[in-house]
């Protein structure tokens, strides 16, 4: 009797659950691209939605962990600024990475 209240219970909990959202931006998306030779060097690009490129930057002495949520942030938030054309002449993505 406890095994099956235990597994109704357990049931009735999986089905409620709800996996956290991760904020993504519908103006456009990003890319990173990199190598097992060189893992502490990525390039990535940032697309609007029409597949043009719209900002490229060389991020160098990071290994970047795309499966962190702080770095998914600074990715979107470095997307947001490239596609409102605030470009500096400073890198826009090297400053807002977690290290």
């Amino acid at each position: 009797m406890k095994k099956a209240l235990f597994i109704l219970a357990l049931a009735c909990m999986a089905h409620f659950a709800n996996a956290q959202k991760v904020p993504m931006s519908s103006n456009g998306y990003w890319v990173i691209e990199s190598s097992k030779q060189t893992p502490k060097q990525s390039i990535i690009r940032f697309y609007n939605l029409n597949n043009e490129l719209v900002y490229q930057e060389t991020v160098n002495g990071k290994k970047l962990k795309i499966n962190d949520n702080r770095t998914r942030i600074a990715l979107n938030n470095a997307l947001q600024v490239a596609l409102d054309g605030k470009k500096h002449n400073e890198p826009i993505l090297a400053m807002q990475l977690p290290r």
